[in-house]
């Protein structure tokens, strides 16, 4: 299992309407994609403004099958609350479940 791990810095101002449409936008875009697990969204404690994005994946390859189109097209319907998030990539080594 492969999990992507965005961080997005959201201004206060922005949170909920960049929220709600990451919800409509991009966890719809994703849950519609093969080997998509599940998507968390998480906020940091220490920061109210960092979000992360924790996006677990079947394998690395149904994640890359996402085409660099897909994103322009996915990341434009964010509009004005589009933000580049910054990436981080995890193996799960074990998972307790």
């Amino acid at each position: 299992m492969i999990i992507e791990f965005l961080t997005f810095n959201v201004p206060l101002s922005k949170q909920d309407e960049w929220k709600a449409l990451d919800e409509t936008v991009w966890t719809n875009f994703l849950s519609n994609q093969d080997g998509f697990v599940k998507k968390e969204l998480w906020l940091s404690h220490s920061d109210s403004e960092k979000f992360h994005a924790v996006i677990w994946w079947k394998d690395k390859e149904s994640w890359k099958a996402i085409t660099e189109e897909q994103i322009m097209t996915v990341d434009k319907q964010m509009g004005d609350c589009l933000i580049e998030p910054e990436l981080h990539e995890f193996v799960v080594i074990a998972d307790s479940q």
